[in-house]
C-alpha cells in the first residue's frame, strides 16, 4: 500500500510538473494499494487523481478513447501517465457532482442508477471487446486456488473452503453470455447531480462477467462495511429490494454474479497473501456481510423467463 498521504508536497508537484498547474489534493480514498484524491485549483475544474500503475492507465486511455463523447464517462487530463516513484498517476477531468451512497438513495435517484448501469454496460460491451482487459478465471479455477490455500493452512483453509464453496447455480457461470464489466463500481466511483447519475471513474479493472455485475458489486460493498448503522442497514435493505424491483436482470443472474464477486474476493486475498493463515479469517469476517445481500437478493423477485 502507498502512502502518498503523507507525501502530498511530492505528488503536488509532479503533477503541476506535467500539467503546468498546482492543484490541492484531498485524499478521497487511502486504505487501498492505491490512494485516489481530489485536486482543486482556483483557476480550473476539479479533477480526479490516482496512483496506479502503467499498465492500468494505459487500458484507462484506450477505453475512454475508444467511448469517445459518450455519456457520463471523465476524460484523461494527460496524454501521458506521469510517473511518480515507478507509478502512474492518472489525472481526470472531475465531472460536477456528489456521492450517493446506496443507502441514501431516493427514488429518482434509484431509477437513475438502475439506468446509469444499464447504460455503463451497454457502452463497455460496445467498445471494450477491442481494448485490453484482465479475464478473471472461472468459478472452478478461483476455487481450486483456494483449495491450494487451504492445504497449506488447514484450519481457516478449511473454514474458508466452506464459505465459499460452489453453489449448483454458479455452475451454469460459464455457460451464461459474459459481458464486460467496470470491476470496481461503487459509490466513491460514481457521481449524481441531483437526483440524475451523470458520472463514472476509475476504469483500470475492467474484466470480464454478467451484465449485472457492476450493480450488484456496488450493493455488495455497501453490505461490505462494517461501520454502518442499523438504521442504514435497513435503509441499505429497502433501497436494494427497490433496485432488484427495477433492474432488467433475473433473480437467479444477480445471486450468481454476488457469488462470483464474492469468490474472486477470497482468491484475490490468497493470491496477495499467499502465506497468511489470517486471510482465512479475513474473509470469514467479509464473508458474514456479504451473506447479507445474497439473502436479500434471493428473496427479492421472481426469476424472470
Amino acid at each position: 500500500m502507498l502512502d502518498l498521504v503523507k507525501d502530498l508536497n511530492g505528488l503536488t508537484a509532479a503533477i503541476a510538473v506535467a500539467v503546468g498547474r498546482t492543484y490541492r489534493l484531498t485524499p478521497l480514498q487511502v486504505k487501498c494499494t492505491y490512494p485516489v484524491f481530489r485536486g482543486e485549483a482556483d483557476d480550473a475544474e476539479p479533477v480526479f487523481v490516482k496512483v496506479g500503475t502503467k499498465e492500468e492507465w494505459t487500458r484507462t486511455r484506450d477505453l475512454l478513447q475508444a467511448i469517445g463523447d459518450s455519456g457520463f464517462f471523465s476524460r484523461l487530463v494527460t496524454e501521458k501517465p506521469i510517473d511518480y516513484g515507478g507509478h502512474a498517476v492518472f489525472v481526470m477531468e472531475w465531472k460536477a457532482s456528489r456521492t450517493v451512497f446506496p443507502e441514501d438513495m431516493n427514488p429518482q435517484q434509484i431509477e437513475s442508477f438502475v439506468s446509469g448501469c444499464v447504460k455503463l454496460g451497454k457502452e463497455l460491451r460496445r467498445v471494450a471487446q477491442g481494448t485490453a482487459h484482465p479475464t478473471a478465471g472461472t468459478p472452478e479455477e478461483l476455487y481450486d486456488d483456494i483449495v491450494r490455500y487451504a492445504n497449506r493452512h488447514p484450519v481457516t483453509g478449511n473454514l474458508l473452503k466452506q464459505l465459499v464453496k460452489i453453489p449448483e447455480a454458479e455452475r451454469t457461470y460459464g455457460k451464461r453470455p459474459l459481458a464486460i464489466c467496470h470491476g470496481d463500481l461503487h459509490a466513491k466511483n460514481f457521481g449524481f447531480v441531483g437526483d440524475e447519475f451523470v458520472a463514472v471513474y476509475d476504469f483500470d479493472k475492467l474484466t470480464e462477467g454478467l451484465a449485472c455485475g457492476d450493480l450488484v458489486n456496488a450493493l455488495m460493498e455497501r453490505f461490505s462495511c462494517f461501520h454502518l448503522s442499523r438504521a442504514a442497514r435497513m435503509r441499505l435493505k429497502d433501497v436494494t429490494r427497490r433496485i432488484v424491483a427495477a433492474v432488467p436482470w433475473s433473480r437467479e443472474e444477480l445471486v450468481i454474479a454476488a457469488n462470483v464477486i464474492r469468490l474472486r474476493f477470497a482468491a484475490r486475498r490468497i493470491v496477495k497473501h499467499p502465506d497468511a493463515a489470517w486471510v482465512g479469517v479475513d474473509v470469514w469476517r467479509r464473508d458474514r456481510q456479504i451473506r447479507r445481500i445474497l439473502d436479500l437478493l434471493a428473496a427479492s423477485k421472481e426469476v424472470k423467463t
